[in-house]
């Protein structure tokens, strides 16, 4: 359990944000065939309840609230909200899920609903129902996945859409790690004309490289489309700067020179043909993990980013403190933080 509090005393304004958290996450209670998984948090701003009052389903955000049971090694079933990561990318399912192990491969299937796109809630107007049918590999420390789904969404009584899903990992070689994943719709309805089609909707593939313990180098393409933020405590221009740098070509480098100092560095290119959503990115962070005589770890950032109507540089610093020390078996149940941002050159 956890409590947080968000406050912003620069403006005309102070505000005060709060937030509580509930994880619970067991597996095989009481040895038993029963597993939980559980993430729930409450927010509210102080001298704003009754904004609470009017949408209590945007305070009280429900990410994982799921039970399990193993029907044996390889099988399952699981009721409730919860991500598949055989399913990754497709976000959490409120409902039904099962799946069978045979072998090397494994068959599953999912029926129940899609979160609200406005509040995260639980809507039965947004069904959905799927199957999947799935490979693993695992050898030496070497692993693979790969899932094919088939997946039919509803808004209301319409089909609102129907696509194959892929999945693939593996790190079968040495310091190299893959994922990637995309979607296929095989449906569309213009201006009431619903016919099949082959559409490449959402593709994201990354790759990792670990040169050695201190240096790794990673690269990823994201066409994604853009994500909902349905709980954040980012200023308008850190969300901005989300907006216009996820999706495209990325390159990343994070070096550790010292036991307690780690660098990074991070490129990213979004283009078009027409040029009309070009926008390019250059960030850089320095973190300590043990910032000595306080006791606390700190972490500098940089950011350039240029796009078709914004040119920015951004400047920050982060400190993170304990306020009760944690035990060797433990890890902090307290702390706090600063943040303290610069921006100039925004037309």
């Amino acid at each position: 359990m956890s409590a947080s509090s968000y406050s912003n005393l620069v403006g005309a304004e102070e505000t005060h944000r709060m937030r509580y958290a509930f994880t619970l996450q067991g597996n095989n209670l009481g040895n038993s065939r029963f597993s939980t998984d559980n993430y729930i948090t409450f927010r509210h701003t102080v001298g704003e309840w009754q904004a609470v009052k009017d949408n209590f389903s945007d305070a009280l955000k429900i990410y994982s609230l799921a039970v399990r049971y193993d029907l044996d090694k390889n099988s399952s079933i699981s009721l409730g909200r919860k991500i598949n990561p055989r399913i990754s990318s497709m976000g959490v399912i409120d409902g039904l899920q099962v799946e069978k192990g045979l072998g090397n491969f494994m068959v599953g299937a999912i029926a129940g609903s899609r979160p609200n796109y406005t509040d995260y809630g639980f809507d039965l107007n947004l069904l959905q129902a799927g199957a999947y049918v799935g490979y693993n590999t695992s050898r030496d420390f070497k692993q693979s996945q790969s899932t094919l789904a088939f997946i039919e969404q509803h808004n209301g009584s319409k089909t609102d859409r129907r696509f194959v899903y892929l999945q693939h990992s593996n790190s079968l070689v040495k310091d190299f790690n893959f994922f990637g994943s995309m979607e296929v719709d095989l449906y569309e309805n213009l201006n009431g004309q619903a016919k099949s089609t082959l559409s490449l909707t959402n593709m994201y593939l990354s790759l990792r490289y670990k040169l050695s313990k201190q240096l790794s180098l990673t690269t990823s393409y994201d066409n994604r489309k853009n994500i909902i933020y349905y709980e954040s405590y980012k200023s308008y221009i850190d969300q901005l700067v989300d907006d216009e740098t996820r999706q495209g070509l990325r390159f990343n480098i994070n070096y550790r020179p010292l036991k307690f100092v780690t660098w990074g560095a991070n490129a990213s290119w979004r283009f078009q043909k027409s040029d009309m959503n070009l926008s390019k990115n250059l960030n850089s962070y320095l973190n300590f993990s043990r910032v000595p005589w306080i006791g606390a770890s700190a972490s500098i950032t940089a950011n350039f980013l240029q796009t078709n109507y914004l040119d920015s540089k951004m400047f920050g610093i982060r400190l993170t403190k304990e306020i009760i020390p944690a035990n060797s078996a433990a890890t902090p149940i307290s702390g706090w933080w600063i943040t303290a941002t610069k921006t100039t050159n925004i037309p």
